[in-house]
């Protein structure tokens, strides 16, 4: 038997094992009864976050895009992990998101009083297994992955010890992320009893054959529904959405920013590796059942959203609507009657997920900010005001409110438009009409944020100062979402290389 580990190939790791040993070494500091050496760990995060993107960036920099993109050059470990320009583009998704979280957390467990080491090393084992995700090929690296990824995150959910409502969301999504684990496994038994195998090259192989020449396994479609349950729930689409409000509103609010887009962004990116490489083309009746899938989340997410007054539950359920757009992009990869057709539909999917990165993050960093001492900052009501208080929040607050509903000049616009355009190439127009439909609805309750800011009365005249951390993190965010919003080419052009590997080979 072949063994799968070759010590040649440890080199397709590097990033993950810089990240891995950084995230023990900051374990290690946490130990360290010293305050003012603890006081080093979040910088150190970051510092670790920045080498581990160097090391991802070294390669494709030395051996070409290119030459990434042939298979023969990226697929390492039998076929267990696979580096390309789509895991590339990933992976950068999810340190970013990492760098901004965490410039988001200093000034905010200090208020809470929860400042600690392992908080920054969980941050980034949740990184790792995401990173892994990313690259695996093989079910069995995905189910580590994703646990690994989903184990950090239930810590990160309950970190606020003293806080009843984190305690309460923390049972919750680990109580719901269990079920969906043991169906993702029941599902993975039931097509590797019909395939024989978990790497999902040669799961996409069998399959195909199978089809031809005795059509398709019920076991095998029974196997797939499982997956996409289990990932459904990852992603909080409608009807596997129940623990994203609670979550959302009971999480410290820099895990909230950081679970509603790493952990999002991760969950879609399987979601596409599974269907693009294992299940091939999704076919009419898969694409007619995710089309609905997209539809539900949209409307029940949007429709939620209008009666929320608590801020962070409101993004809850619009996280649950903006799944329903992505989930449009998957149809058209599976259902795309061309390869054009496909490449747009993954080009809008991984695009959306780094804009939705910068837009959402940015939208919960102004709600911490506004936390302080006796005022949580997560109602509606208490960005009353802010214009006058704090101008410059309140003009970052209205961008990405805009962005979030898809206004043009902000980079949210590219991201719907390619959705919706996505929809259309696959002949789901009627699907990008209600995509449309729910924006317009979705503008609704982003707008009674922006009118509490503008038009209401502050609540009090307390000044608002950010740290240096969380200026940087929302100056980063405000410029990528007004940037890229009336010049998108260049991510555009990250977008489109980071597919060419994974649209071709859906026949």
């Amino acid at each position: 038997m072949p063994s799968i580990f070759d010590p040649s190939q440890i080199r397709l790791l590097s990033p993950e094992l810089v990240l891995t040993i950084s995230a023990f070494l900051l374990l290690g500091l946490a130990t360290v009864k010293d305050p003012e050496a603890r006081q080093w760990t979040p910088l150190l995060s970051i510092l670790a976050c920045v080498a581990t993107l160097a090391a991802l960036l070294a390669y494709p920099l030395t051996m070409g895009l290119a030459q990434l993109q042939l298979p023969e050059s990226t697929i390492g470990f039998n076929g267990m992990f696979i580096l390309d320009a789509f895991s590339i583009f990933a992976k950068v998704i999810f340190l970013v998101s990492a760098i901004l979280t965490i410039l988001l957390s200093g000034r905010y467990l200090d208020e809470e009083r929860a400042q600690a080491g392992e908080y920054y090393a969980l941050i980034l084992f949740a990184v790792v297994g995401m990173m892994f995700l990313a690259s695996a090929g093989d079910f069995v690296a995905i189910f580590v992955a994703l646990e690994t990824m989903a184990l950090s995150f239930y810590i990160l959910v309950g970190f606020l010890k003293a806080n009843r409502k984190s305690n309460e969301a923390a049972l919750k999504y680990f109580l719901l992320g269990s079920f969906s684990t043991g169906i993702f496994l029941y599902g993975v038994s039931l097509v590797y009893g019909v395939t024989g195998t978990t790497n999902l090259g040669l799961i996409g192989i069998s399959r195909w054959l199978l089809a031809m020449e005795k059509g398709q396994a019920p076991i095998f479609l029974l196997g797939v529904i499982l997956i996409t349950v289990a990932l459904g729930f990852k992603v909080a689409a409608v009807p596997f959405h129940m623990w994203a409000p609670d979550t959302y509103e009971g999480a410290p609010t820099p895990v909230t920013a950081f679970l509603s887009t790493g952990s999002k962004a991760a969950a879609f990116v399987v979601l596409v590796r599974i269907f693009s490489m294992g299940f091939l083309k999704v076919g009419d009746r898969w694409a007619l059942l995710l089309a609905i899938l997209a539809v539900a989340s949209m409307t029940l997410g949007n429709v939620a959203a209008i009666l929320q007054d608590n801020i962070k539950r409101m993004l809850a359920y619009s996280s649950i609507s903006h799944a329903g757009y992505v989930l449009m992009g998957v149809v058209a990869m599976g259902l795309g009657r061309s390869v054009e057709t496909r490449e747009w539909g993954l080009e809008a999917v991984i695009l959306y997920l780094l804009i939705y990165t910068f837009v959402n993050i940015g939208a919960f960093a102004l709600i911490i900010v506004l936390r302080r001492e006796q005022v949580v900052g997560d109602r509606v009501a208490d960005f009353s005001g802010l214009a006058r208080r704090a101008p410059l929040a309140a003009f970052a607050m209205l961008v990405f409110m805009l962005s979030l509903a898809g206004i043009p000049a902000t980079a949210g616009f590219v991201g719907k438009w390619y959705l919706f355009g996505a929809a259309i190439k696959a002949d789901y127009a009627w699907l990008a009409v209600v995509a449309v439909l729910n924006s317009a609805i979705s503008l609704y309750y982003y707008a009674r944020v922006v009118v509490m800011m503008y038009m209401g009365e502050p609540q009090d005249e307390a000044r608002i100062a950010p740290s240096v951390g969380q200026r940087m993190a929302i100056g980063a965010c405000i410029a990528f979402t007004i940037v890229f919003g009336v010049y998108p080419q260049p991510i555009l052009a990250f977008a489109k290389s980071s597919i060419l590997l994974l649209a071709p080979w859906s026949p």
